[in-house]
């Protein structure tokens, strides 16, 4: 099984991790404990990444860690975490960030990991805006058309074109007034001039 780590955190584009796969040849590569087998898919990977994180010590694999926790709700107990770190083995191409292995660093890894995670996780989250329309009718439609989309017929059959709010994530509330994820802003103000509502 494999895991795009850039998909969780962009600062780890291009690192992959894989669990249990012979011959590995990914950035990092867990070997899970034979009792892990009774646990679902996600918390598999869940356990995948913590134990990458806990190896390696690097604050990025904390973030992607507490991301992955966030977006799947998985969690699991100390018990089977603490017996994790007995029973499976990592090997990665990437160097540990610190040398010593102490629960305070551990712990200084792990949240600062969480506060890069919720920094990502917020760019997620849904802003209130409200697009200024331009003041002739031309202009409006226009705008109205890139943002929310048209319908478009061919041969006869009515399809709906989606615009730029549905690549964004957005939704429309009210008239001028959409709801567009933080991370999709700069590409709305290119386009209409925008005032935050939230």
């Amino acid at each position: 099984m494999r895991l795009d780590l850039g998909s969780l955190v962009p600062a780890l584009s291009g690192w992959t991790l894989c669990i249990d796969e012979p011959g590995c040849d990914c950035t990092v590569c867990v070997e899970l404990p034979g009792w892990a087998g009774g646990l679902s898919e996600s918390e598999r990977r869940y356990l995948a990444l913590f134990l990458a994180a806990r190896s390696l010590l690097d604050y990025r694999l904390a973030a992607a860690m507490h991301v992955y926790m966030v977006k799947s709700k998985v969690a699991l107990g100390p018990e089977a975490l603490a017996r994790a770190l007995r029973d499976a083995r990592v090997d990665s191409e990437i160097p540990r960030a610190v040398e010593e292995d102490s629960a305070y660093a551990w712990e200084a890894v792990l949240y600062k990991g969480i506060l890069y995670a919720q920094q990502v996780l917020s760019l997620e989250r849904p802003v209130l805006v409200r697009v200024v329309p331009p003041k002739d009718r031309v202009g409006r439609e226009r705008l109205r058309a890139l943002l929310e989309g048209r319908r478009v017929t061919v041969k006869g059959r009515t399809y709906r074109v989606g615009g730029l709010l549905k690549r964004l994530g957005g939704a429309r509330v009210a008239p001028w007034v959409y709801l567009v994820p933080r991370r999709g802003l700069p590409e709305l103000a290119r386009h209409a001039k925008v005032e935050k509502l939230l």
